[in-house]
C-alpha cells in the first residue's frame, strides 16, 4: 500500500481517513457502507451496492466487489483484534 490513508487503516479499524481516486479507499468507503451492509444482511447483491460498485469499477465490478469483500474482513479482524480497535 502506498496510500498513507491505506496504510493507516491497515492497523486501525475504523480509520475515517480516505484518498480521493485511491481504490482501496474506495473499496473501504464501501464496505463501511449502508448499501454493503445491507447487501451483507441479506447474503444478496442489492441493487443499490451493484450501483456503488459500478460507479467505481464499471463493467469489471465483480473484482469490485471482491476489494469490497477484503475490505470488509480486514476491517472486521482489526475489529477483534485488541491493538486494531484501540488505536
Amino acid at each position: 500500500m502506498s496510500c498513507p490513508n491505506c496504510n493507516k487503516a491497515a492497523v486501525r479499524a475504523d480509520w475515517p481517513g480516505y484518498t480521493a481516486n485511491c481504490r482501496e479507499c474506495l473499496a473501504r468507503g464501501i464496505a463501511n457502507g449502508p448499501e454493503y451492509w445491507r447487501s451483507r444482511q441479506d447474503g444478496t447483491l442489492r441493487d443499490e451496492y451493484k450501483a456503488a460498485l459500478r460507479t467505481i469499477w464499471g463493467d469489471d465490478w465483480k473484482a469490485g466487489h471482491n476489494a469490497v469483500k477484503t475490505a470488509a474482513a480486514r476491517m472486521d479482524a482489526l475489529r477483534t483484534s485488541p491493538q486494531g480497535a484501540l488505536l
